[in-house]
């Protein structure tokens, strides 16, 4: 009788086991609260405002106004090195507030079509910095646009069957993904719009219908923002594979979670939610699910005694470089920074597997985030590389998953598996 071993083998798989290395909160502009409303995707970077003033942050330079404190204005987004930074400003000539770029040479207005008085805003700007997103009126309504530099702002249109009224919050790594809210006729709806156009991404099931995507991976993959669930307001993460799942709240308080930005890869996830002790800020990976954001960074050593972090409003593409604002221990509004060690591999992601001889079947186990799929796949040799599909397993919960694969062919001796993380 022939004896089957069985092995395996496991994908490297980054699990977010962070260690805190930094956390400084950016004070004040004068004597201006200070509010952080995104980060360059290098981490070098901190943008937001001071009393209706546009500011920026580097380690280097401190807190530094873009626009000095006699314009209204307000920084939302960076290019990859910080070196391009979008908002608006109130013009005094047209009357309104319009979408601005700073960079070295100052502050630049991004151009409508027509030059006339209209209110526009930039909320993104690609990686790249070639592509700025936001939102303007027209005649037919609020719409989302997409601009190439301080060119015209290009109108995204609108979803099918409701009043006219979109706007562009996210901005894929070279532009050509875009994301925010429509109006369908469903009511307000996330969508993700390309070159082919712009589609409406659902809701997540139960509740109101409501959705809006806040930001997208830097290939356009994975858009993240919140939904309507029958649990009530939640973050979600959006994949074409897996359409858009809610990825929980943070325990106490009542059910609430927004998700604001994504890493590059997709990988890592920012937002608030609400506990026992308010809103506080989050950080979800697939491996270790929502965490408390401030119990993540104090359990890496730092004390934090007396802040509490309200909001992650940024995320570095990396995924170690957090921004957002809080109240400090003065009881005061400030902007904070956090700095986070690089991920360490997760090689524990099977936690445990088993081979009934006579069969040949094998049962794989592991922990679980509810809402994930997993993809299992197998090969006979590991020199082959071609993997085998057996299923894809989509996890209702946060407990383990058990998976009872095929038998193994009487003409091989060793079967190795891989679980492959949201394919």
């Amino acid at each position: 009788m022939k004896t089957f071993l069985s092995f395996i083998f496991v994908m490297f798989i980054a699990s977010f086991l962070v260690r805190a290395d930094e956390f400084q909160g950016l004070g004040k502009l004068g004597s201006a609260s200070t509010s952080a409303e995104g980060v360059s995707p290098d981490g070098t970077t901190v943008v937001g405002s001071a009393n209706a003033e546009a500011i920026s942050w580097t380690v280097a330079g401190g807190l530094v106004s873009l626009s000095g404190s006699s314009i209204l204005s307000y920084a939302y987004g960076a290019s990859s090195d910080g070196s391009v930074i979008i908002g608006y400003f109130y013009s005094e000539d047209l009357g309104d507030y319009r979408a601005c770029r700073w960079t070295a040479s100052g502050m630049e207005v991004i151009r409508p079509q027509i030059d006339v008085p209209v209110y526009s805003a930039a909320w993104d700007i690609s990686a790249d910095g070639s592509v700025i997103v936001g939102e303007k009126d027209t005649e037919e309504g609020r719409e989302a646009f997409r601009s190439l530099g301080v060119g015209a702002l290009l109108g995204l249109g609108d979803l099918e069957g409701g009043s006219f009224n979109s706007a562009a919050y996210g901005a894929s790594g070279n532009g050509s993904v875009v994301v925010g809210r429509g109006r369908s006729g469903s009511g307000y709806e996330a969508f993700r719009w390309t070159a082919a156009g712009m589609i409406g991404l659902g809701d997540l099931d139960g509740g109101s219908f409501y959705s809006s995507a806040s930001a997208v991976s830097d290939d356009g993959s994975v858009v993240v923002g919140y939904g309507s669930s029958s649990n009530g307001g939640e973050a979600f993460r959006w994949t074409p594979s897996g359409g858009m799942v809610g990825i929980g709240d943070l325990p106490g308080g009542d059910f609430y979670s927004w998700a604001n930005d994504v890493s590059a890869n997709g990988s890592v996830v920012v937002g608030r939610s609400k506990t026992a002790n308010g809103q506080e800020a989050f950080i979800w990976d697939a491996v270790n699910g929502m965490r408390n954001l401030k119990d993540v960074l104090e359990a890496g050593g730092l004390d934090l005694t007396g802040w509490l972090l309200e909001t992650a409003t940024g995320v570095s593409a990396d995924g170690c470089t957090i921004t957002g604002n809080g109240e400090n221990p003065e009881g005061s509004s400030e902007a904070w920074v956090a700095m986070l060690d690089e991920s360490a591999p997760n090689d524990f992601l099977i936690t445990s597997f088993s081979t009934d001889l006579p069969s040949g079947n094998t049962s794989l186990q592991w922990n679980s985030i509810s809402g994930t799929t997993y993809q299992v796949e197998y090969t006979d040799a590991l020199t082959n590389t071609d993997w085998n599909l057996l299923l894809p397993v989509t996890s209702i919960s946060n407990e383990t998953v058990l998976v009872h694969t095929n038998g193994l062919d009487s003409s091989t001796d060793a079967r190795f598996y891989r679980i492959l993380l949201d394919p």
